[in-house]
């Protein structure tokens, strides 16, 4: 019997040390759940043809389920420096590639993008890493409203006031569908809360200015512009977990 003691002593302690909480309570309870997000986006599609690489900063405000089920809204601005195809504006400039001021000396020109994207979403979170209790994978689609445009700036410059920059800046917007499939962290610890995924937004959009100067003409053709983007969040769950719930173990 003596010789028993030790082994289940043995048994006991290995039995405490090897135990994994497996059930992580943010993940059984419904919450609220407000994401500060940043997007790194690089486009495909129609939209590759005027930009390339762009940022992309936004809120989301999302209820979860006790089924870990996601209703949410998610509102975001894209900006970038970095575009394509505006040899069109070159009726603007002189014969060596100036544009002037008000007051005939040449001027800077510069050139960006801006875009927005508003939609509602709807997704679900899986718990399945038993060792990890905090993660759980993502998957969640959406479906909004996505716009772009090119932006213009030339300090003083008649020819680049906001009066004129509808006939050059080919607002185009439309209907967008949305996919993302990551991962979400949520720790027992008020701020250590995070999603990063890879998401998809196709839209299927028109240029809405009636008269473009450069071609002289009205475009109504329909584009697929599509942003493929690495999104990182920081998530804020507006109900917390009481660090002295206590966690279960299997």
């Amino acid at each position: 019997m003596k010789q028993l003691i030790p082994l289940f002593l043995f048994l006991c302690g290995y039995g405490a040390f090897a135990q994994t909480a497996v059930v992580n309570p943010r993940y059984q309870k419904s919450l609220w759940m407000f994401n500060l997000t940043y997007k790194a986006a690089v486009p495909a599609g129609s939209l590759a043809l005027r930009y390339g690489y762009a940022n992309g900063m936004g809120i989301d405000l999302y209820y979860k389920t006790k089924n870990n089920f996601l209703f949410g809204i998610n509102a975001n601005a894209y900006f970038g420096k970095h575009v394509r195809d505006i040899n069109y504006i070159n009726f603007l400039k002189d014969e060596h590639g100036f544009v002037f001021s008000d007051d005939g000396t040449p001027v800077y020109l510069t050139a960006s993008m801006r875009g927005s994207q508003l939609q509602g979403a709807f997704g679900k979170l899986f718990p399945v890493f038993k060792k990890k209790p905090q993660l759980a994978l993502l998957f969640q689609a959406g479906a909004g409203f996505m716009q772009h445009k090119y932006l213009f700036s030339a300090p003083n410059s008649l020819q680049f006031s906001k009066a004129y920059l509808k006939g050059y800046d080919r607002l185009s917007n439309g209907f967008a569908l949305n996919e993302e499939a990551g991962i979400c962290h949520l720790g027992l610890k008020k701020l250590i809360n995070f999603n990063i995924g890879l998401e998809i937004t196709e839209a299927f959009t028109k240029n809405r200015r009636y008269y473009d100067y450069a071609t002289q003409a009205t475009d109504t053709k329909t584009y697929l512009d599509i942003w493929v983007a690495l999104k990182c969040c920081w998530v804020l769950p507006l109900k917390t977990h009481d660090k002295n719930e206590p966690v279960y173990f299997k």
